[in-house]
C-alpha cells in the first residue's frame, strides 16, 4: 500500500492520491479521536472522581460549617450572656467598690478617731504610771517612816521602862532618905537637949582663966560635943522632893518623835549633920 501523500491535494493532484490523503486523514483523525475518547473517558472517570471527593469534601465542609455556624451561634449567645454578665459583675463590682470605698473612708476616719483616744489613753497612762510611781515613793517613805517610828516607839518603850524603874528606885531612896532625915532629926533633938545643959553653965562662967585658956576657936571647932545645927534648906528639900508626886509618863507620841533622856539623880553627900551623928 502506498503511503498518502503528507502535503494537502491541489488541482493538478490526481483524484486518487486526493482521495487517499483526505482518507489517511480520515483514519488519522478517527484514530486520534479514539484515543481522545479514551482519554476523555478515563479523564472523565478521574474528573468524576474528584467531583464526587469534591462533593464529599463540600458535603463534610457544609456539614462542618453548619456545626460550626451552630458553634459560631452559640458563643455569639455565650458571649452575648457573658457580656451581660460581665455588664452586671462589673456595675455588682463598681458599687461594691463605692461602698468599700464609704466604709474604707468611714473606716479611717474611725482609725484617725481610735488613734486620738489611743494618744489621749497613752498620755493618761503616762500620768497614771507617773502618780503610780509617786504613789509608790510615797508609800515606801510611809514604810520606812512606819518601821522607823516602830523601832523609835520600841525605844520609847525600853527607856519608859527604865524611866519607871529609875522612878522607882528613886521613890524609893527618897523614902530611905527620909526616914533616915526624921531619925536624924529625933537624934539631933535628943542630942541638943543633953548639950543645952553643959552650955549653959560654960556661959555662966566666962571669966574663969583656966576656961578661957583652954577653950579655942579651934578645940570649938574641933570638939565633938558642941557641933553645927543642921542646916533648914537640905532638910526642907529633902521632904519637899519626897513629897513631891512623880510626874507621869510622857505620851508614846511625845516619846516616839523625841526620846527624853534618862534622868539621873546623884545621891546626895552626907551632910555634917550626919557625919556629926557618926562621930557621937
Amino acid at each position: 500500500m502506498d503511503e498518502p501523500p503528507s502535503s494537502p491535494p491541489t488541482e493538478l493532484t490526481a483524484p486518487e492520491d486526493a482521495l487517499a490523503y483526505y482518507k489517511s486523514q480520515y483514519e488519522q483523525l478517527e484514530h486520534e479521536l479514539a484515543e481522545f475518547q479514551s482519554s476523555s473517558q478515563e479523564l472523565e472517570a478521574e474528573l468524576e472522581k474528584d467531583v464526587e471527593a469534591a462533593e464529599e469534601r463540600e458535603r463534610a465542609l457544609q456539614q462542618k460549617a453548619e456545626t460550626l455556624g451552630f458553634e459560631v451561634d452559640e458563643w455569639k449567645n455565650k458571649y452575648k450572656q457573658s457580656k451581660n454578665e460581665a455588664g452586671a459583675a462589673q456595675n455588682t463590682l463598681q458599687k461594691e467598690i463605692t461602698t468599700l470605698r464609704d466604709s474604707n473612708r468611714t473606716l479611717v476616719m474611725k482609725l484617725r478617731d481610735i488613734e486620738v483616744a489611743n494618744d489621749d489613753f497613752e498620755r493618761q497612762a503616762r500620768n497614771t504610771t507617773s502618780s503610780l510611781e509617786d504613789v509608790e515613793s510615797k508609800y515606801n517613805v510611809a514604810i520606812e517612816r512606819a518601821v522607823m517610828m516602830e523601832e523609835e516607839i520600841k525605844i520609847g518603850e525600853q527607856e519608859r521602862e527604865g524611866l519607871r524603874i529609875e522612878a522607882q528606885r528613886l521613890r524609893d531612896e527618897l523614902g530611905e532618905l527620909k526616914i533616915e532625915a526624921e531619925i536624924l532629926q529625933d537624934k539631933l533633938k535628943r542630942h541638943e537637949s543633953r548639950q543645952l545643959p553643959i552650955l549653959s553653965t560654960d556661959i555662966t562662967a566666962p571669966n574663969t582663966p583656966s576656961f578661957a585658956g583652954e577653950i579655942s576657936p579651934d578645940s570649938i571647932a574641933s570638939s565633938p560635943l558642941i557641933t553645927t545645927p543642921p542646916d533648914s534648906k537640905s532638910v526642907s528639900t529633902a521632904d519637899t522632893i519626897s513629897e513631891t508626886p512623880t510626874p507621869p509618863s510622857p505620851p508614846i507620841s511625845d516619846r516616839s518623835s523625841k526620846a527624853p533622856k534618862a534622868f539621873r539623880t546623884p545621891l546626895n553627900p552626907p551632910s555634917r549633920i550626919q557625919r556629926t551623928f557618926r562621930r557621937s
